[in-house]
Formats: structure tokens, C-alpha cells, sequence
């Protein structure tokens, strides 16, 4: 199932925007994966974020004078191709520079970076096991989602 890890300096974005941005960016990848917006589907879709330190992002050594992005999303080969894939990269940008509110040309653009990684079927474990051949349908009933798993 889905997972993104989005790395940004530490401030780039007020904790309430980069929460909605988190809430869209995994939506978008369940979109792009072709996987139905259910609590059930929404429990194994994860995202961590990791706020570095500003004076530890560098761009050709030197600190960059505005923040740069870096989406790493994970998925199960072969549940999305190259059209989807490139949807995306274009996605995500848009959302970060939509949640700057920036203009999205070349220049900002050029501030997210989104590296897709594609892991076969029988790498991907959930709870223990590895993820089924036939996909996310036929282990909908094995998905257990419990009032503890979202903040009020």
C-alpha cells in the first residue's frame, strides 16, 4: 500500500498546513494507485515526515536560500504505470507550491524532488505477512481499523 516520506527543513510550513498537505499528498497517491478512499485503505496508506534541521539541508554544499522538498514514495510494483508515475511527481509538486503559495514555475518546481520506488509484491509486508498476489480487495477483511489509529 502506499507510503510517503517527505523530508523538508524544519519551519518550511506551519504545522496545520503540512498536516493538510500530508491528509492530500496520501489521497493523491491512493488516487494515482487506483486504491478506493476507505478507513480501511486510509489505515495501511502511511506517511512520515522528517523535519531536518535548517542547517542541515544543503543544495551543491552550500544552505539553500529557500526549503527544499523531497517526497520518497514507496509502492508495490507494477500498481502504477509510467503515466501514473508521472502524475504523481506532477501532483505532489503542485501541492507543495499550492500549500507555499508560490507560483508553480520552473523555479519552485525545481525545489521538489519525488523519487518513486517500486518494491515486488512479496517484499511489501503487512502485519506480518507478505502482500497478497490478488492486492489490497482481498485482504480488506484482514485490515483491522480501530478508533485509537486517528486523533480526534
Amino acid at each position: 500500500m502506499p507510503m510517503i516520506d517527505l523530508s523538508l527543513p524544519k519551519g518550511a510550513l506551519p504545522a496545520d498546513k503540512l498536516e493538510a498537505m500530508m491528509h492530500r499528498a496520501v489521497k493523491t497517491l491512493m488516487w494515482w494507485e487506483k486504491i478506493p478512499d476507505t478507513p480501511e485503505a486510509r489505515n495501511i496508506a502511511w506517511a512520515f515526515v522528517n523535519e531536518l534541521e535548517p542547517h542541515h539541508v544543503f543544495i551543491g554544499g552550500m544552505p539553500p536560500g529557500r526549503p527544499r522538498y523531497r517526497f520518497r514514495v514507496h509502492t508495490i510494483e507494477g500498481l502504477m504505470d509510467d503515466r501514473a508515475k508521472q502524475g504523481v511527481m506532477r501532483d505532489l509538486t503542485r501541492l507543495v507550491l499550492e500549500t507555499e503559495g508560490v507560483p508553480n514555475d520552473p523555479d519552485n518546481a525545481g525545489r521538489v524532488w519525488c523519487i518513486l520506488r517500486e518494491y515486488p509484491r512479496a517484499n511489501w509486508g503487512i502485519a506480518g505477512y507478505p502482500f497478497p498476489p490478488s492486492g489490497y480487495l482481498s485482504s480488506v477483511g484482514q485490515i483491522a481499523v480501530s478508533p485509537e489509529d486517528f486523533v480526534k
